[in-house]
């Protein structure tokens, strides 16, 4: 036998270790399915405030929060207006965009739009609300506010609900 004969014999292909790679992609994707998990926010509730119960499962992802309860109307624990008589106080039927509501609304949109574009973001997800509304709120009330928040740029809405 020649000495180039024996080198051959002595190479080994190698092999791919599959049991590693599949150990390193199980972690990380347990890693990834764990940090992207829903996790409902906790809001603070006022004692004048009785939320609707529900089953249903809301992601509550940083949105904006705006608070109804019995006695006044907050944004993001900003009191903006009083609730007197089942009316909330400078909300006009007839001209919406005049009201302290829809100005402060206004403003935050315009900030949360500065934000995304100094931040280079890609905004293809439009901010929404997260209303938090007492149940023994008239329509006529809600509607108010809903129509408010949408004409200051906030299509979006997700009702608050204790989980039943």
């Amino acid at each position: 036998m020649g000495l180039g004969e024996r080198r051959r014999k002595q190479s080994v292909t190698p092999k791919l270790m599959l049991t590693s790679m599949m150990d390193m992609f199980t972690i990380v994707l347990l890693f990834l399915l764990c940090s992207l998990s829903d996790k409902p926010e906790s809001i603070r509730l006022d004692k004048d405030l009785e939320l609707p119960k529900s089953s249903a499962e809301i992601d509550y992802d940083q949105n904006l929060k705006l608070v109804l309860t019995r006695s006044q109307l907050m944004i993001d624990d900003e009191k903006v207006a009083e609730v007197k008589n089942g009316m909330i106080s400078g909300v006009d039927e007839k001209d919406l965009k005049k009201s302290l509501l829809y100005k402060r609304l206004k403003e935050t949109f315009e900030k949360s739009k500065e934000t995304a574009a100094d931040s280079n973001e890609d905004n293809a997800k439009e901010q929404e609300i997260v209303f938090v509304c007492d149940k023994s709120h008239e329509f006529k009330v809600i509607n108010q506010v809903i129509k408010t928040a949408g004409l200051a740029g906030y299509p979006n809405f997700q009702f608050a609900v204790l989980q039943e």
